[in-house]
């Protein structure tokens, strides 16, 4: 709703101010209730810029550009986020070790660094040209709904869309909670790996992801985008496994990079296909309900995951987290065959070039 009031700039540009407050200040707290505090509110306003950003790309580009598009721009996250992860464990390391800091001022000045890092995005957010996503040349203007009662009518079949991805979604926001918030932890846990490692490990997974984010378009003209997600989906599962009960670190880090690359490789083919399938005025609505239900899952997975680590130590812990994710990938996998692999819904723009053909 902010997007469509104010515009993408703004609202970015808003969230993105709030984030860098949120980490500062994380940054500088100790206490367990600042650190909860300052994680709420940086969730939120990164929500805020997760949820403006996708269908800014959507409503400019055309449906042929969106898989190569939201390929390059996971791809770009990814390899910053592997430069940032190798550089995160290792500047730690070093101000504690080589520099003889205390642990916990060598991690603050390591999030003050990534602080100042974050906040060079402001740049490209204020070359944006326009306060508001114009629409497509020929393309019909979004219409504004009155009520829900309208939107339900005109555009049911988006709405129904809408609540099979927040669903999908859901259960794999849940699954993925399970072990996504706590990899760093686990191989610290299982292995007594340093922090060094730790982000040397994290980072590959993402570059690895990152390449595979490249190759996308590619696997998408050869498979299709639908059953690219399911194959690169269920192929993931066996790393997924590999990880779980391995007690070798090369074994488990080769497991997790893997399954790394395949489960995040489906990633722009899922959101293009939302994008597809959803008619303009309601893609805010899409994205930030996936954004909306991403977060919960991990909200409601975090206790649960540690629970069974508390519990059952750090082997049959994380493999039993680990083997419940794996399940829960597979079963979705499943769902996403029934809902889209068969083409049940009519792409947007299809049926908007219909609508316009009937009216002319």
């Amino acid at each position: 709703m902010m997007n469509d009031k104010f515009g993408p700039k703004r609202v970015v540009s808003f969230g993105l101010f709030f984030v860098l407050a949120a980490l500062t200040a994380r940054s500088l707290l100790a206490a367990p209730s600042g650190l909860a505090a300052t994680a709420f509110l940086g969730g939120m306003s990164q929500a805020v810029v997760s949820a403006t950003v996708l269908p800014f790309m959507a409503n400019n580009s055309s449906p042929g550009q969106r898989v190569h598009l939201f390929s390059l721009n996971m791809a770009l996250v990814m390899f910053a986020s592997v430069i940032g992860n190798v550089l995160g464990g290792f500047l730690s390391d070093l101000f504690q070790y080589a520099f003889g800091l205390p642990e916990v001022l060598s991690l603050r000045i390591t999030l003050l660094i990534g602080v100042g890092s974050a906040a060079l995005g402001i740049v490209p957010v204020m070359r944006y040209s326009a306060d508001g996503v114009q629409p497509q040349s020929g393309a019909a203007p979004a219409r504004k709904e009155a009520n829900l009662r309208q939107a339900a009518q005109h555009h049911k079949s988006s709405l129904q869309v809408i609540a099979l991805f927040a669903f999908l979604g859901l259960l794999s926001s849940t699954a993925g909670g399970m072990i996504v918030p706590y990899l760093n932890v686990y191989f610290e846990d299982r292995f007594e790996a340093s922090k060094t490692v730790i982000g040397i490990i994290v980072s590959l997974g993402q570059g690895a992801t990152a390449f595979a984010y490249l190759l996308g378009p590619a696997i998408a003209r050869k498979l299709g985008e639908a059953r690219a997600v399911v194959v690169l989906q269920l192929g993931s599962i066996p790393f997924l496994l590999i990880t779980a009960y391995s007690s070798n670190f090369y074994l488990a880090s080769a497991g997790y990079l893997f399954r790394q690359a395949l489960m995040n490789a489906a990633n722009p083919f899922y959101n293009t296909i939302k994008m597809k399938y959803v008619d303009r005025s309601l893609r805010g609505l899409a994205s930030s309900s996936g954004e909306a239900v991403f977060n919960l899952g991990w909200f409601l997975a975090s206790p649960v995951s540690t629970g069974l680590v508390a519990r059952y130590g750090s082997y049959y812990g994380y493999a039993y987290a680990f083997t419940i994710t794996a399940i829960v990938y597979t079963l979705i996998s499943i769902l996403f065959h029934l809902f889209f692999g068969k083409e049940r819904f009519r792409a947007a723009e299809e049926a908007d070039s219909r609508i316009r053909s009937a009216a002319g």
